[in-house]
């Protein structure tokens, strides 16, 4: 029997040493994304996404994800939302922090994830922070992209990037509303499909209505790989309590446009990640 409980007692604080490493140890993942659409002038390029940061860091002052970062030597970098903890006591240091430091060698462009609106949006999460803290990042040079589109030309050529920021509504965990593109339309105008569009989408669940609006590339995060992943099964549960998302983590593909969705590289309210290492996107784009 004390051999059991003996047992029991170092597996338990084994896993919980595990989960520490887990939760403080970057995983670099690279996808390629093939496209006739590709411009010819961007056919190699590279861009690192980060999303759902929440605050966290990584070395002090983020300096491990900083030099991960640096070794990929991205042409630029997409924020697919939630660099903060959207709360009354929101703190905006970390994400500033890491935000200004990137700004200084890459361009950034920033889509909101959920938490950055409901600061925004809702009166009952305003801080006075939030004023300051997109004041600096537009001096340093990062685009946010808040429901607004941006072109990239090289060489003649372009693509879109565009930010959605869509309704709260649509992250409820009941009676969510039926998205529409028309819904998608009202936030940005209509795509120009004859153009490679990424889109920066900070909610997945909508993948196929992000594909009807035009997205060639949607990127989004959100779901934090599930929180705990299983073999074969994937991501358990979703921030909207959904069991076993759709769209957990990875790339997804429908009629030649994908999604890829970032396993997140922070945790808020539920302060834990099971089998779930916080990811960092290294993204290519390749022409057909």
């Amino acid at each position: 029997m004390k051999f059991y409980l003996l047992f029991l007692f170092l597996f338990i604080i084994g896993f919980i040493i595990y989960i520490i490493y887990e939760n403080k140890n970057l995983e670099i993942n690279h996808y390629k994304v093939v496209s006739k659409k590709i411009p010819k002038s961007f056919n190699g390029t590279s861009f690192v996404m980060i999303s759902d940061l929440h605050n966290n860091s990584f070395g002090r002052n983020n300096e491990s994800l900083l030099s991960e970062i640096n070794k990929i030597k991205p042409s630029f970098i997409i924020i697919a939302g939630d660099m903060i903890v959207g709360k009354p006591t929101a703190d905006f240091t970390v994400a500033k922090n890491l935000l200004s430091k990137l700004a200084l060698r890459y361009p950034i462009y920033y889509a909101y994830g959920n938490h950055e609106q409901r600061v925004d949006q809702k009166a009952e999460y305003y801080n006075s922070q939030w004023d300051s803290y997109l004041r600096k990042l537009d001096k340093e040079g990062v685009h946010i992209l808040d429901n607004k589109s941006l072109k990239l030309s090289k060489k003649g050529e372009s693509m879109t990037i565009t930010g959605l920021t869509i309704d709260l509504d649509f992250f409820r965990r009941r009676k969510i509303p039926k998205m529409k593109v028309e819904d998608l339309e009202k936030l940005v105008g209509k795509l120009d499909k004859k153009c490679y569009n990424i889109v920066i989408a900070h909610n997945p669940l909508y993948f196929k209505k992000y594909i009807d609006f035009g997205a060639d590339l949607t990127l989004s995060g959100h779901i934090h790989g599930g929180i705990l992943r299983l073999p074969f099964l994937g991501g358990v549960i979703s921030p909207q309590c959904e069991l076993f998302p759709k769209y957990d983590a990875g790339s997804f593909e429908k009629d030649e446009q994908v999604m890829l969705v970032s396993r997140g590289l922070g945790t808020h309210t539920i302060k834990l990640r099971i089998f779930n290492r916080p990811e960092l996107m290294a993204i290519t784009l390749e022409r057909k």
